[in-house]
């Protein structure tokens, strides 16, 4: 499978983890820290929107400037309040699959050196990918945790 196919539908895919463990999260539960020191769901969608708006930019997808993604849902954040409610935050998740759908049809150096945020090198811009990947996975699944902490049933 081309690279870039492969990536599209890996991101694509997490549209319905969100989709499923997401369901039934009203925006008060969404909103709502569901233990000390666990992060809100709204606040997790929040961050893994801010995470794809940098997913796109090192793939070289246009993305309009919107501070306000980076100043609320940074990593390390405080993981409680969303600066807007929750279907928005899903809407902007779900925004984001089209422009990284295009974007990685249009990568042409899988290998080019690429910042790692989370190691502070420098690695080939897929290895870049596969963390970043895995990070939005492990907070999707955080999410379907936080739902039976909130007295929902798992989804998954």
């Amino acid at each position: 499978m081309e690279r870039g196919k492969l990536w599209r539908t890996a991101f694509g895919n997490n549209l319905r983890l969100l989709e499923l463990n997401g369901a039934g999260l009203t925006p008060e539960l969404a909103a709502q820290r569901p233990a000390n020191g666990v992060a809100s769901a709204a606040w997790i969608v929040g961050h893994l929107v801010s995470t794809r708006r940098r997913i796109l930019k090192l793939v070289g997808g246009a993305v309009p400037e919107a501070p306000e993604w980076e100043q609320h849902y940074a990593r390390g954040g405080p993981g409680a309040s969303a600066h807007v409610d929750w279907a928005t935050l899903v809407a902007a998740f779900e925004a984001t699959d089209q422009e990284l759908k295009a974007a990685f049809l249009q990568v042409a150096d899988w290998d080019r050196p690429t910042h790692n945020p989370a190691l502070g090198t420098a690695q080939p811009l897929e290895q870049v990918l596969v963390f970043l990947f895995m990070h939005e996975c492990y907070h999707l699944g955080q999410i379907g945790i936080i739902r039976k902490l909130l007295g929902l049933p798992g989804a998954i």
